[in-house]
Parts: structure tokens; C-alpha cells; sequence
């Protein structure tokens, strides 16, 4: 009777064990396939957050002014333009007939042709977590000619609101020749610590006389 109770017990410890076992394979089944998915969601993330490159083709050509008398004609067509760029700006942004909010856009304005005003009639709006990759963005200055791809979501205030979908830089601005050189200037007395000296003995000698 012992030795059957005994055996008996040996068999419950075993199916106990196999039970173990079988829920433990399929716990880690289950971990490995949520790894699995996890992974593939993220990749799936980083390939939405990649942006594509655009077709060219798709954008129309046009001259700012004809834009400017008729934006309504112009919603949700893809179009392209050339401008000066002139300054970052809050134009097109937190207006709610035409919502582009401040926290996930950036917004930059450019000149009137063949002047120093800027066009704050044409809105235009930029992702600002593109901004942060787009290096052309990040070094714009004042008076670099631009060519700006775009699509027109809105012409509220009759003015065109559009989404920049790509920029390309066509010429830089040229340096003002001051600034070079001042900048030349303070490289060679960087260079040359005596010329500082030089300099200010000359002032202060000037001075005296």
C-alpha cells in the first residue's frame, strides 16, 4: 500500500512538473512573439517617421502675385515658387481658421521681389520636427534665395496658406563685405596677439597728440 501511495506521489510530482514546464514554454512563446511585435511596430514607426522624397513633377510652377489674387483657386494643389528668405516668423501659425499650432510648426516668411519688405501676406508653415533635421533650415540667413515646394491648405483672410513639403537652397546671400572684414580683422589679432598691442599703442599715442 506504501509503495503505491509512493508511486502515486512520484506521478502527481511529474505531471506537476510537466505542467510547469509547458506553462513556462509558453510564457516565453508569448514573450517572444510580444519582443517580436514591439520590434517590428518600431520599425514600422521609423520607417512612417522617414519622409519620402518628392516628385518634383507633381508641384506646379507659379509666380507669387498670381498666388496672391486668387488662393482660393489653389487649395490643396501642389505648387512651387522662389523667394528671398527675410525672417522666422509667427504668421502662419495659432490662427484657427487656418490651425497650424506653434508647438508642432515653425513658420518663415520671405521678401517682396526686388525689395527688403517682407511678404506677410503668404503664410508659410513647417513641421518643426523637420526643422530639426533640415540643415538648410537651421542655417538660413537673411536674403538666401530659396525654392520652396509646397501644398495650399487654406485662404482664410483671402491669403494663401501653405504647408512647406520640401525647400531647396538656390544661392546663399552674399556676405556683406564689412562683416568680412571685421571678421578677417579678428583673426589675424587672434593669430597675432602683438598686432592687439600695436593697435592700442597707436590709438593711445593718436589720443595724445
Amino acid at each position: 500500500m506504501k509503495h503505491e501511495r509512493h508511486i502515486f506521489s512520484i506521478l502527481c510530482l511529474l505531471c506537476f512538473f510537466t505542467s510547469s514546464l509547458s506553462a513556462l514554454s509558453y510564457d516565453s512563446k508569448f514573450l517572444i512573439a510580444k519582443v517580436k511585435k514591439n520590434t517590428e511596430d518600431k520599425k514600422e514607426e521609423t520607417a512612417k517617421e522617414k519622409k519620402e522624397p518628392i516628385n518634383e513633377a507633381d508641384f506646379q510652377p507659379i509666380l507669387i502675385g498670381v498666388l496672391l489674387e486668387k488662393p482660393q483657386d489653389y487649395i490643396k494643389k501642389k505648387i512651387k515658387f522662389r523667394g528671398k528668405f527675410s525672417s522666422f516668423t509667427t504668421l502662419a501659425l495659432d490662427y484657427k481658421p487656418a490651425m497650424r499650432a506653434s508647438k508642432e510648426y515653425i513658420s518663415i516668411c520671405i521678401f517682396r521681389s526686388d525689395s527688403k519688405i517682407p511678404l506677410s501676406e503668404l503664410k508659410l508653415a513647417y513641421p518643426v520636427k523637420e526643422a530639426k533635421e533640415n540643415q538648410i533650415i537651421r542655417e538660413l540667413e537673411e536674403g538666401d534665395l530659396l525654392e520652396i515646394y509646397g501644398e495650399v491648405f487654406s485662404a482664410a483672410l483671402d491669403e494663401p496658406w501653405v504647408d512647406i513639403l520640401e525647400i531647396k537652397m538656390i544661392e546663399s546671400a552674399p556676405k556683406k563685405t564689412e562683416d568680412k572684414e571685421i571678421k578677417g580683422a579678428e583673426k589675424s589679432q587672434d593669430s597675432n596677439p602683438s598686432s592687439k598691442t600695436e593697435t592700442k599703442n597707436k590709438k593711445n599715442k593718436k589720443e595724445l597728440k
